[in-house]
């Protein structure tokens, strides 16, 4: 019966993922387009290029917190369509006019759609999974478009405007009361979600810049090119589905320990690094849907301190500075904090002393009705 319950929550967070596709391609293509204008030098290029991603993942958590305040999930959902739009058309012309309004415009899309799918999420992660890993795909369509100059931008210009009428249908808006920490079976101290939030976020900084090293050595191609996007994908979807039915902690923990030797130790072979990544990414729907458990009335700063957090590991890495730490041992120690890191967040939070995901506990628990007709169940599975 429980199942039943959460199949509308599932279906938009998948109909979202495919707007989240199309978005964060838009967004990539319209960027590594500035680099085909000859009026623009290879420097200002990365420039270009990194203030995009410090744009599009920074942003989101002090915009959530504003969006949180106002209750304009929706609008702000609308804003980043029209940004993305207006990237895609300045691309060519206006390489800092391109870089704000696809960061902004991709900020302010994950952080409203992101909020939409935690509120209808039932404190599962099997949502975020499937609105989340579809990006990883449009990013890796966008930067080979981008970088080879293939296929037309123009589906890009229109169909971000074109989702308009599905976010109509598919956004949930601040109804009614909101979620609290009580709402998912068990109460969270203060003192907890002080120890739990800042563990949580160190897990995503580290795996942030340990993912951006994972194949440093293998032969660069279209199987590179296809395969690390595909894993990303595959591992976050997966990542939520499985968590959901056999543990928080068996899933996120233990995917993250199974990959330390593939994706720190795999040589340049893709055939252990594509696996080693696919486990690596399973723990991102468990650590985003965490952060929310702990801030329930606030989703879109939930969506958006991960987010903070991604960009702060992924920095280093844009120089050559940052690159000089990659290795097999310092991958491992940091996957292994990472890993530490995520365990006790979750212990802190209760999951492995009782506590029942939304899947299990329909008829152990009261449910709460967030306002748009999905019920909310309390509690995450026995981990």
């Amino acid at each position: 019966m429980s199942e039943l319950r959460f199949q509308n929550a599932d279906a938009r967070a998948a109909a979202y993922g495919v707007i989240h596709f199309l978005v964060d391609a838009a967004c990539v293509l319209a960027v590594e387009r500035t680099g085909a204008s000859t009026t623009v030098q290879a420097l200002t290029v990365f420039w270009v290029i990194l203030g995009y991603d410090v744009l599009a993942f920074a942003l989101q958590a002090p915009l959530g917190a504003l969006t949180d305040r106002l209750k304009l999930s929706r609008w702000v959902v609308y804003a980043g369509l029209g940004l993305t739009t207006v990237a895609v058309l300045t691309s060519r012309h206006a390489a800092i006019a391109t870089m704000l309004a696809a960061g902004v415009g991709n900020a302010l899309f994950h952080l409203g759609a992101g909020a939409s799918v935690l509120r209808t999420s039932g404190g599962r992660a099997t949502p975020a999974g499937l609105f989340v890993g579809p990006g990883a795909l449009g990013l890796g369509l966008g930067l080979w478009m981008g970088r080879t100059g293939i296929g037309p931008a123009w589906p890009f210009v229109a169909l971000p405007i074109l989702s308009l009428p599905l976010v109509r249908y598919l956004h949930v808006d601040e109804i009614g009361t909101p979620a609290s920490r009580e709402s998912f079976g068990f109460d969270i101290s203060r003192r907890v979600v002080s120890l739990a939030l800042p563990l949580l976020l160190l897990s995503v900084a580290i795996r942030s810049f340990v993912g951006f090293g994972a194949c440093r050595e293998c032969p660069k191609g279209l199987l590179l090119a296809a395969g690390v996007p595909l894993a990303a994908c595959a591992g976050k979807m997966l990542g939520g589905f499985i968590s959901d039915r056999i543990g928080w902690i068996e899933t996120a923990v233990g995917a993250l320990l199974l990959s330390a030797p593939l994706v720190a130790l795999n040589g340049g072979n893709f055939a252990l690094a594509f696996p080693g990544l696919l486990l690596f990414q399973m723990t991102m729907p468990v650590t985003l849907v965490a952060v929310w458990r702990l801030i329930p009335e606030k989703p879109a700063t939930a969506f958006g301190l991960p987010a903070l957090a991604l960009i702060i590991g992924a920095i280093p890495t844009f120089f050559r500075a940052g690159k000089h730490l990659f290795g097999p041992i310092t991958f491992v120690a940091l996957i292994v904090i990472s890993a530490a890191a995520l365990l006790v967040s979750l212990k802190a939070m209760g999951f492995g002393r009782g506590a029942f995901s939304p899947a299990t506990a329909a008829d152990k628990s009261p449910t709460a009705e967030n306002g748009s007709g999905l019920t909310l169940e309390s509690g995450p599975r026995r981990s």
